[in-house]
């Protein structure tokens, strides 16, 4: 996730993690996972900013491009963090590791891939990989967004 990560930001591509635990323990867990400077660089959205949890639009890690930037009403994690972040759900991929996290990426308009063998996922993968391997990268969520890619 690290590799993805790091790909996104260099391109400009906002990234947040969402989740409906508190705030501080979200943070704790990113920085001790992804390291304090790349923690820095990522927006957390917890579930005490929001009244409803799961299966509300709630996500694990979000990759916002910015093309179809439109303002909305948001009223759950995954539409808060759209909004906030100044991007159109659409245009957003989530990365998600539970049926009910897939429900609410569904239900707030988002793209999303999982890392187990989910049959209404977009797109699952059983490794994420690295080079030379990689199969999941930058490039894919884009062609993910526009249904380009074999599953």
């Amino acid at each position: 996730m690290c590799r993805l990560i790091d790909e996104a930001l260099a391109k400009g591509v906002k990234v947040a993690v969402c989740s409906t635990s508190n705030e501080k323990a979200v943070a704790a867990i990113v920085s001790f996972l992804l390291g304090p400077d790349r923690a820095d660089k990522i927006t957390i959205f917890a579930g005490d900013v929001v009244p409803r949890k799961k299966p509300d639009p709630v996500c694990y890690f979000l990759f916002c491009y910015f093309d179809n930037v439109q303002p909305l009403m948001c009223f759950a994690i995954y539409l808060l963090a759209a909004e906030t972040l100044g991007v159109d759900p659409s245009s957003c991929v989530v990365v998600e590791d539970s049926a009910i996290g897939l429900s609410a990426a569904k239900a707030a308009g988002m793209t999303y891939t999982a890392e187990e063998n989910f049959v209404t996922a977009d797109a699952v993968f059983d490794c994420i990989g690295d080079p030379p391997e990689a199969r999941f990268d930058l490039t894919f969520c884009a062609n993910l967004l526009q249904k380009q890619y074999v599953s």
